[in-house]
């Protein structure tokens, strides 16, 4: 009966621990600050307000009402106003928005606030002597509207976050009835390690196919942005996709790497426990009630 038991929670840790690995790299890189930071490590930035000058198209009303002079003053408004930096506080902004919402810490949603172009590109307008058109730019900020699709989206990120907790504390449980149900401490070292050593053979094979898919995904938006307007970025992206993937890859590889350490090290010490000592042999006496010499 104990072989049993033994085997069905074998069964369950070996069903939700690489889970519990999988969900764990996975949230750590669903966080504002590694987001920001590979937004930064990419140079999407100085990409980006390298390029929207000429990115930038106007409606055909608008663009009826501009003269050469008028475009090239814009262009130059662009250049001085929409800089790198410009760009890194905004994002970087609308990331921690988006995250706070997303985690539940507020219910204002996201907002993208360009409003503060506006009154910029007037006065600039005004000292060029040229007036642009009033709908260059709008106004109002961009805010998100929340609907049925994105609340569920926020559902399914709150539920995401806690999720490695929830597996980790589940897989802690029944290592721990493993171990408990184990007879010597030999038979218990060896549990651990197999316990420990399975889920490393079960993650490589994953971890090998997200690499492969994650690169093919990786050349396909690259190449559909190469055939886009977004072209100048297309670089940027994919150098920021390839680093987000290889950070999944290396968090997931490094958790497997100790695990197999953990096994060898059970292992190996499960050799030097439990070993009952040889009792020395007692003379034998012959029926004689003699003692042999």
């Amino acid at each position: 009966m104990r072989g049993f038991f033994t085997f069905i929670l074998f069964f369950l840790f070996f069903l939700i621990f690489p889970l519990a690995i999988f969900s764990y790299a996975v949230n750590s890189i669903l966080s504002p600050g590694y987001i920001k930071e590979k937004l930064a490590e990419s140079k999407i930035y100085t990409t980006a307000a390298d390029s929207i000058p000429q990115l930038i198209k106007s409606s055909e009303d608008v663009e009826a009402q501009m003269t050469d002079k008028t475009e090239a003053d814009f262009k130059e408004f662009l250049k001085k106003e929409v800089t790198a930096d410009y760009l890194q506080k905004k994002t970087e902004s609308l990331v921690d928005s988006t995250f706070d919402w997303l985690s539940g810490k507020t219910e204002s949603t996201p907002t993208l606030d360009l409003s503060d172009l506006n009154g910029k590109l007037t006065t600039f307008a005004k000292e060029k002597g040229s007036p642009l058109p009033e709908d260059f730019i709008e106004p109002a900020p961009l805010k998100f509207e929340p609907t049925k699709d994105n609340l569920k989206i926020r559902q399914i990120f709150q539920i995401i976050q806690k999720v490695p907790i929830f597996l980790a504390a589940a897989s802690g449980v029944i290592l721990l009835l493993i171990f408990l149900l184990a007879k010597s401490w030999k038979s218990k070292l060896r549990k651990l390690s197999l316990a420990f050593f399975i889920p490393v053979i079960l993650g490589v094979g994953p971890a090998a196919a997200l690499l492969f898919l994650g690169q093919v995904a990786i050349g396909m938006v690259a190449d559909s942005l190469k055939q886009s307007e977004l072209e100048p970025l297309s670089e940027s992206v994919k150098n920021l996709l390839s680093a987000v993937a290889a950070d999944l890859i290396r968090a997931l590889l490094t958790i497997l790497g100790l695990l197999l350490l953990a096994a060898v090290i059970f292992f190996v010490v499960s050799f030097f426990v439990g070993n009952k000592p040889k009792e020395p042999e007692k003379p034998t006496i012959d029926l004689a009630g003699n003692q042999p010499v």
